[in-house]
Order: structure tokens, then C-alpha cells, then sequence
């Protein structure tokens, strides 16, 4: 069973990943939203390293160092790098406003605390108390997604999404499904790069990379 100072300490890594989604929703600045999701990732880390200590589970130290170095310098130095090489303007371009993506995000912890909240207390993982923090980041980051209207901003939407999967397979599995979770690290990586080439190639066909302007082409 977990220590009570153990649960806290993982409650707060929990917490700073589902902080981070929250913020990027009310920044403006791509590349805050990029440093945010590395901070995010490096509270992920975090997670999988408490995880590994308090259930036994050596292998996670690995997976915990890997999502510090993939997600959380890798894939964000590509992406920096991808936004600096094409020259997007940093400011964020949003469907709704600063105001209405804080209170969306809001409205996706109490949807995630509505729905998944009520399983938890009879879970047999007492690390099953993380699943609300999950939900709410992947519901963040598919809002992310739908209201962004840069192609770079909605890549970042996705990547969040995927930390929010991580995080729910650490609550559940205690890292049973390791291999599973170092085969998602590495995709990440793998989508950083795609995502380089696709924003280049978008680049020079269609020079921009606003959504907007994309939608406009179609038909």
C-alpha cells in the first residue's frame, strides 16, 4: 500500500501536470506553450519515478527517464526549432477567448470529477485516484485541438492528449504495461519529426500554416 507522504507527493506531480494543460489554455505565446509541455512532461517523469519507487517497479525509472528526455527536451527542442526555421508568429490565434478556454478547462475537471470521480473510491488501485487528473488532460487537450488555429498549436493539443493517456496507464497498471508506454515515447518522437516535415512541407505550398487560411483552400 501506498505511504500517505508518498501519495502526496505523487498527488502534486499529478497535480503540476494538470496545472500545466490548464495554463496553456489561458497563454497567448508559443513558445510558453511549448516550455509548458515541458514542464509537463518533466512532472509526468516525476510521476512514473514515484510510481516506480512506491509499487516496486524498477522498469518505470527507465520509462520515467525517457519521457524526461524525449518529451520533455527532445520533442519541445524540435518543435522550438520547427517554429523559429518557419518563422510563426508566437502569438496563439484562438476560436474562443482567453476567458472562455479558462472556464472550458474548468468545466473539464468537473466533468472528469462527475463521470470518473465515483470509481474510484471502490478501484482497488488506491493509485486509481489519479484518473480524474487523466481525463481532465486529454479533455484539455482535445479542446486544445478543436479551438486552435495553427496547425503547430493543434500538434501541441495532441501531444497533451497522449500525456494524459500516459498518466491514466500509470494509475491502472503500476507499469504493467511498460513496454506499451516506452512504445508511446518513442511515438512522440516520431510525430515531432513528422510534424517538422508536414509544417515544412505546408509551409512552402501554402505559405501558411493557420488553419483558417487551410480551410479556405479546400474545395
Amino acid at each position: 500500500m501506498m505511504t500517505s507522504p508518498g501519495l502526496l507527493v505523487l498527488e502534486i506531480a499529478a497535480t503540476a501536470v494538470l496545472l500545466t494543460s490548464w495554463v496553456s489554455l489561458v497563454h497567448r505565446r508559443l513558445e510558453a506553450l511549448v516550455n509548458l509541455y515541458a514542464v509537463q512532461s518533466w512532472a509526468m517523469a516525476a510521476v512514473a519515478f514515484l510510481v516506480s519507487y512506491l509499487y516496486a517497479a524498477p522498469v518505470l525509472y527507465l520509462t520515467g527517464a525517457l519521457i524526461a528526455g524525449l518529451n520533455g527536451i527532445a520533442v519541445p527542442w524540435i518543435l522550438l526549432r520547427v517554429r523559429r526555421d518557419l518563422k510563426i508568429p508566437d502569438e496563439v490565434s484562438s476560436l474562443v477567448s482567453v476567458r472562455a478556454s479558462a472556464l472550458a478547462g474548468l468545466g473539464c475537471l468537473l466533468l472528469a470529477v462527475t463521470v470518473v470521480g465515483p470509481l474510484t473510491p471502490v478501484a482497488e488501485i488506491p493509485a486509481a485516484g489519479l484518473l480524474p487528473i487523466s481525463v481532465t488532460v486529454v479533455l484539455i487537450g482535445m479542446f486544445v485541438l478543436l479551438t486552435r488555429r495553427k496547425a503547430f498549436t493543434q500538434v501541441l493539443g495532441i501531444l497533451m492528449m497522449e500525456n494524459g493517456v500516459f498518466l491514466a496507464g500509470l494509475a491502472l497498471t503500476y507499469g504493467l504495461g511498460t513496454l506499451l508506454e516506452l512504445g508511446i515515447a518513442a511515438n512522440l518522437l516520431v510525430l515531432a519529426i513528422v510534424s517538422r516535415i508536414f509544417l515544412y512541407r505546408m509551409k512552402g505550398a501554402f505559405d501558411s500554416v493557420d488553419a483558417d487560411v487551410l480551410r479556405s483552400l479546400e474545395g
